[in-house]
């Protein structure tokens, strides 16, 4: 009776136990399931902070190796998952932007504005040709079932005095495109802006480029411009000084040294701003206001640089397989019909994200910063006295107001001009 007992009483002591430990397996399984959780949710920014610190601890060489062969994975990792449960890739457009969609116009008028015109004066404003009309569709870059709106461009309007009457004149017309048959998920949101009646305006920040003078930025959109009603947008600058030793003027003062060879945009007193090689096309002038190098042009008068496969410098010094990164990336550039571009692509390396902003038909581009957390182009309104703002697409997480003050890295904002 009581080897019997005994051994039934192990016998329950060993059934009991695993239910004890039950709550404790459950608990330790959902705080990894949440650690995964957010871990996948701040990947880009974790991935972010562990380059910054490899940097310091091993150097800008060996952390992008490192970063290439993370990049690799993911890469392979999100093929897999659109093979076996589709999707995948950042959303191309912001609820925003489709919510400001405009109606078709007839052709050759602009929609009209809901400002009265003696309470808001906006002239003299350039008036180039079409430019209320929205560019033609984007061809197809691969043979592929075409999403909702994919390469058809939409026309948003600003709220605002100054905006709405300016929008309605000189729409901004946004679309996105898949530039990618082997990754159907990978996007490029494009947004076309009336480059005629804009001026752009670079800022150092507070940190970054940084370089060898140590000469840094505010960081910030002056107090002037954000109660002045005239803020369209803002977005990312270029590399650090570290990761190509790429030049940067703003407002006269050089932040970094300038190099000859690299592609420019350049802006001017007057307002208005270009595109071109520093040292030939563009330089040193007396009516230069400010200048950002970011490394070669990506197109160059309506073609793919021959050079988008290389290494080097072209793409950042620090290891030529920065250019193979498929990533988030951003780039600017010039439409043959006189409109400033801007592109987001989510999962492209420089080749597809050239390619994209081609078809759209920009005839020459340059690429700024990349991966998600840098990448980002905030447009503004002002509603009631307010200035908010919403970004691009929804992939894009830094939040619009990040622009204001103390923003460590470069960025250019864009006002009417």
């Amino acid at each position: 009776m009581t080897t019997w007992w005994h051994g039934n009483r192990h016998t329950l002591s060993r059934a009991v136990r695993p239910g004890r430990r039950t709550p404790r397996v459950i608990l330790v399984l959902g705080a990894l399931g949440l650690a995964l959780a957010l871990a996948a949710h701040w990947k880009d920014t974790l991935a972010v902070h562990g380059s910054d610190l490899g940097r310091r601890l091993i150097g800008a060489h060996n952390t992008v190796r490192i970063e290439a062969i993370y990049f690799k994975a993911e890469d392979t990792m999100a093929r897999l998952k659109y093979r076996l449960f589709g999707g995948g890739g950042g959303s191309p457009v912001s609820g925003p932007v489709r919510q400001r969609e405009l109606p078709a116009a007839g052709a050759g008028s602009p929609p009209a504005a809901t400002a009265s015109p003696a309470a808001v004066q906006v002239e003299p404003l350039p008036q180039p040709a079409a430019a209320d009309t929205p560019p033609a569709p984007v061809p197809e870059i691969y043979p592929h079932a075409p999403s909702k709106g994919e390469g058809v461009w939409a026309a948003l309007r600003l709220a605002g005095p100054l905006l709405t009457a300016y929008t309605a004149r000189h729409p901004i017309f946004t679309t996105f495109v898949r530039p990618d048959a082997a990754r159907p998920y990978a996007t490029v949101t494009l947004a076309a802006f009336d480059a005629a009646s804009i001026s752009l305006h670079p800022v150092a920040g507070t940190q970054d480029p940084g370089g060898p003078l140590g000469v840094h930025g505010p960081g910030d959109i002056p107090a002037s411009v954000l109660h002045g009603g005239a803020l369209i947008a803002a977005f990312n600058g270029g590399f650090r000084w570290d990761d190509g030793r790429y030049g940067m003027i703003v407002d006269g003062r050089v932040i970094t040294p300038m190099r000859d060879g690299l592609a420019t945009l350049a802006t001017y007193r007057d307002g208005s701003f270009r595109f071109g090689i520093w040292g030939s096309d563009v330089g040193p002038a007396p009516d230069l206001v400010s200048a950002r190098q970011n490394g070669i042009f990506l197109i160059d008068h309506d073609a793919v640089s021959p050079k988008i496969d290389a290494g080097g410098e072209t793409w950042g010094w620090v290891f030529y397989k920065s250019r193979q990164f498929y990533t988030a990336r951003t780039a600017i550039g010039l439409t043959a019909d006189g409109r400033f571009v801007f592109a987001a692509g989510h999962d492209v390396d420089a080749r597809t994200l050239a390619t994209a902003m081609q078809r759209a038909g920009v005839v020459t581009a340059m690429q700024l910063d990349i991966n998600s957390p840098y990448s980002q182009m905030a447009l503004y309104e002002d509603q009631l006295g307010t200035l908010r703002g919403f970004n691009l697409t929804d992939w894009m997480a830094a939040s619009p107001a990040g622009f204001f003050a103390g923003r460590t890295r470069d960025f250019v904002y864009m006002t009417i001009r």
